[in-house]
């Protein structure tokens, strides 16, 4: 028998999503202080994670930059391999996975993606309005444009029957569009930003022991990710911060290192953390999630652009009750133009995939997944992705890529691309 959960999200502030602790706005580390490590890790899982990425600091100490040939090693090649999807692109075929995922019977939150409405505004010049608030028809809840002047509007998500259109306005300018419609509304003002662009980043982390290997690459290399984006032609002023989450019964539920420019406060943090805890098979990826949205110090959604990475190889909890399930979550990020990226790790089953890219579909980010050669991938076993190309490339390359596809078109800046391998999984 089939479970949903609806979402139950009507109209309210884009900004308030509920949490079991208050908002910060003070950048001062680990919020309510750092958690205790050591205090349920089961089977070594953090001497792993440290193990992990003390070797990898020793190859990259030893290499000196240099492959074994003495090459310059290019940047993110100690990295392992990624694919991703963009879901809004070929959006009938996700609508297919979505009804052979319900088809299975598993529990699952869900909310209705059919009908889905993708609002694009363009300046004077014919760049993107990044952060400019949205009103539609009917609909209470106000809608903030992303980098790349979006908005993923999903009516049969909102409060209310579905209506046959939806009017859009932005100051005086307004389009109308029926669900499934895409649309561009153009606004007098000039769109695009200036390099320098405020751009907070936050990872959204699983920290329980089969993330291991995941938590010590990402400790190995968030140094370079870090100086690769503030490399960028964007010139972003970036900040970092990071939500880790396990499960009830775990030494913590949730924590959260504020957003910081520090990197290197960003790095010694993210050095600390171990895996440990879980036990079953699903997460706390609602209340990790809800948290990633509230409480970290984000700067104005109309000046930052604003991004979250989850990386993660579990669904949620969906067979306990929740005070703010991560259907709602999703929907109040949309709403605030965070885009949600969302990595999937190497145990990734239906039920994870499901969730993952429902989160990114809907907030108008790419589902990425750990490849292992020949056409496997960190996907669950009825995914449609081992029937569709997709461009590998190291899973460092592509969150920067991820980053500076947005701040270019933002900005008007080129950016180098990775080099990447176009990969045609058997059956195709």
């Amino acid at each position: 028998m089939l479970v949903v959960a609806g979402c139950g999200v009507d109209g309210g502030a884009a900004d308030s999503v509920a949490t079991n602790r208050p908002t910060t706005s003070t950048a001062l580390g680990w919020v309510d202080g750092e958690p205790n490590w050591s205090a349920d890790v089961e089977g070594g899982a953090a001497e792993a994670a440290s193990a992990y990425a003390a070797d990898a600091a020793a190859e990259t100490t030893a290499g000196a930059g240099r492959s074994s040939e003495g090459e310059p090693t290019p940047p993110g090649s100690g990295s392992p391999r990624a694919g991703s999807v963009d879901d809004n692109v070929d959006f009938d075929s996700y609508l297919a996975y979505r009804e052979r995922i319900r088809s299975l019977g598993m529990p699952i939150r869900d909310v209705d993606a059919s009908g889905r409405i993708v609002l694009t505004v363009i300046g004077a010049d014919g760049r993107p309005v990044h952060g400019v608030d949205v009103s539609i028809s009917g609909i209470e809840r106000t809608h903030t444009t992303n980098a790349a002047g979006r908005v993923v509007f999903l009516p049969a998500a909102s409060q209310g029957p579905v209506a046959e259109t939806y009017t859009f306005t932005v100051s005086s300018e307004s389009v109308t569009a029926a669900p499934g419609d895409q649309v561009r509304l153009r606004v007098p003002e000039d769109g695009g930003a200036d390099p320098g662009v405020p751009l907070d980043v936050v990872f959204l982390i699983d920290v329980t022991g089969s993330m291991g290997d995941e938590i010590g690459q990402l400790q190995s290399t968030v140094a370079s990710v870090a100086s690769r984006i503030g490399s960028l032609g964007s010139q972003p002023d970036v900040r970092f911060g990071m939500t880790l989450y396990r499960d009830e019964g775990d030494a913590f539920v949730t924590s959260t290192f504020d957003l910081t420019d520090v990197i290197e406060d960003f790095q010694t943090a993210l050095a600390d953390v171990a895996a440990g805890g879980g036990g079953d098979t699903p997460e706390a990826l609602d209340e990790g999630f809800a948290e990633a949205l509230a409480v970290p110090s984000w700067r104005d959604r109309h000046d930052a652009v604003q991004l979250v990475f989850l990386i993660a190889d579990a669904a949620p909890q969906v067979g306990r009750s929740t005070v703010t399930p991560y259907t709602e979550t999703m929907l109040a990020a949309a709403a605030r133009g965070i885009t949600v990226h969302a990595i999937a790790a190497s145990n990734t089953d239906d039920a994870a995939e499901h969730a993952f890219r429902t989160i990114a579909q809907a907030t108008d980010g790419r589902f990425v997944f750990l490849t292992y050669g020949a056409g496997g991938a960190a996907t669950g076993a009825s995914t449609d992705i081992a029937r569709t190309d997709y461009e590998e490339l190291s899973l460092d390359d592509l969150i920067v890529r991820l980053v500076s596809e947005q701040l270019d078109v933002l900005t008007g800046t080129t950016t180098e691309a990775p080099t990447t391998t176009t990969t045609t999984p058997p059956g195709q």
